[in-house]
C-alpha cells in the first residue's frame, strides 16, 4: 500500500502528466506566451501549483518540438545585490557550458569585468560576505548576459526566476529593481518567467510601484475546477479497488476549496484510511488529520497576531466590508479608523489576507477553515 500512497496523490513536489489536474486555460495561455516569446508573470500563495503549471507547459512545448534552454534562478536566499548578480551569472553559465575553463573563457569574452567584482567560478561564498559595491556598468553587463548568450549561441533562452519578491529585502531595493527593469526591457531574445509566493509583496513590486509595466503578462491561477478534481480523486481510488462517491469527492473539494496541495493531501489521507468505500465518517477523520497536520504552523501565525489583528480576521470572516464605520469599530474593538488602516497594512504584510477586486480574501484557504473551526470554534 505504501507504494500506492506514494504515487496516487503527490504533494511533495511539482506534478506533470497524469497528475496535473485541470487549469487547461492557464496552461494554454502559458504555452502560447512562451511560443510568442512573451514574458510570464505568476504570483500566487505557496503550494498553489505555480511550478506544476510551468513544468507541465515546458513538457508540452518540448513534446511539440520547441527547442529552448531553461535557466532556473531561485532567489529564496538572496539578500544582496552581489548575491543576485552572482546567482544570475553562474546559473546562466552553468546551463550553457560544462567546464569551469569554458565558463571562465565565456565570462572573459562577454563580461570582462566580472571576475574583478564577483570572483572565479569556484568561489561560491563571496556574495554574502563581500560588501564592496558593484558598479552599475558591471551590474548591467551581468544582467545583459542572457541576451548576449542568446545571440552568441542562437538559442531561445528562458530565464525562470522563483521567489522574485525577495528583492524587496535588499538594501536600496528600489535602485536594484530599477536597473533590472532597464536591462530586461532592452533585451529582445530571452524570455523571462517571473514567479513569487508572497502575493502582497509581488503586488508591491508590480502593482504599487508599477515596476516592469507592460513587460510581462500575469497568469492568474484560480482554484482547480470541481469536475476535474472530483474525477481525479474517484479515478485514483478506483485504481486499487476503492470507491469514493461523487458526493464525497465534491465534499473533499469543498473542504480544500480546490487548493491543489491540500486536495492532494486530503486525498492521500482519505485513501489510506479507506477499506473499500470512503464513508462520511472516514472523510471527517481525514479532514481532522489534515487540520492537525498544519495546526502548529497556524498556531504560530495566530500567536504572532495582536488582539486587534485577530479581530480584523474575524470581521473579514463575518463578511464585514465597512471596517471604518462607527458600529464596526465599536463591535470589533478597533479603536479608530486610523487603527483599521494599520490593521489592513499588517495583515497584508504578514501575507494572511489580500485584496482582489475590492474584496478581502484569505491567501491560505485551509488557514481560514482552521480559524473558523478550531480557533474561533464556530
Amino acid at each position: 500500500m505504501a507504494g500506492d500512497m506514494e504515487t496516487l496523490f503527490i504533494y511533495n513536489k511539482f506534478v506533470t502528466g497524469q497528475f496535473f489536474i485541470s487549469r487547461e486555460q492557464e496552461l494554454e495561455l502559458f504555452i502560447n506566451m512562451i511560443k510568442q516569446r512573451k514574458h510570464v508573470l505568476i504570483y500566487e500563495p505557496p503550494k498553489s501549483g505555480k511550478q506544476s503549471l510551468i513544468q507541465q507547459g515546458l513538457v508540452s512545448l518540448t513534446k511539440e518540438g520547441s527547442d529552448f534552454t531553461v535557466v532556473e534562478v531561485n532567489l529564496f536566499n538572496v539578500r544582496t545585490k552581489r548575491h543576485l548578480l552572482h546567482k544570475i551569472c553562474y546559473s546562466v553559465l552553468d546551463r550553457i557550458v560544462k567546464t569551469n575553463e569554458e565558463k571562465e573563457k565565456l565570462k572573459e569574452e562577454l563580461c570582462p569585468e566580472i571576475n574583478k567584482h564577483l570572483g572565479k567560478m569556484n568561489f561560491r561564498a563571496e556574495p554574502e560576505t563581500d560588501i564592496r559595491p558593484i558598479p552599475d556598468s558591471v551590474t548591467k553587463q551581468i544582467l545583459d548576459l542572457p541576451q548576449k548568450v542568446s545571440e552568441k549561441y542562437n538559442i531561445q533562452l528562458i530565464i525562470y526566476l522563483q521567489e522574485f519578491q525577495e528583492l524587496l529585502l535588499q538594501d536600496n531595493y528600489y535602485n536594484t529593481i530599477k536597473i533590472i527593469e532597464e536591462s530586461w526591457s532592452s533585451q529582445t531574445l530571452p524570455t523571462y518567467i517571473i514567479t513569487g509566493s508572497l502575493v502582497n509583496a509581488m503586488k508591491e513590486i508590480f502593482e504599487v510601484h508599477k515596476f516592469f509595466y507592460n513587460f510581462a503578462n500575469r497568469i492568474k491561477l484560480d482554484p482547480l475546477d470541481l469536475r476535474s478534481l472530483s474525477k481525479f480523486i474517484i479515478k485514483n481510488f478506483h485504481k486499487t479497488g476503492r470507491v469514493v462517491s461523487k458526493e464525497l469527492s465534491a465534499k473533499m473539494y469543498e473542504i480544500t476549496q480546490g487548493h491543489p496541495w491540500y486536495s492532494q493531501q486530503l486525498g492521500d489521507i482519505s485513501y489510506g484510511l479507506t477499506r473499500g468505500f470512503l464513508s462520511q465518517q472516514v472523510l471527517n477523520q481525514s479532514f481532522q488529520s489534515l487540520l492537525e497536520l498544519h495546526s502548529y504552523r497556524y498556531q504560530l501565525i495566530t500567536s504572532r497576531l495582536s488582539r486587534f489583528q485577530v479581530n480584523f480576521l474575524k470581521a473579514v470572516m463575518d463578511g464585514v466590508t465597512q471596517f471604518s464605520s462607527a458600529e464596526v469599530i465599536k463591535y470589533y474593538g478597533f479603536n479608530s479608523s486610523a487603527n483599521v488602516k494599520r490593521l489592513k497594512d499588517a495583515v497584508q504584510k504578514k501575507e494572511i489576507l489580500t485584496k482582489e477586486n475590492g474584496k478581502w480574501t484569505f491567501l491560505d484557504p485551509l488557514f481560514e477553515t482552521w480559524l473558523k473551526t478550531v480557533y474561533f470554534q464556530l
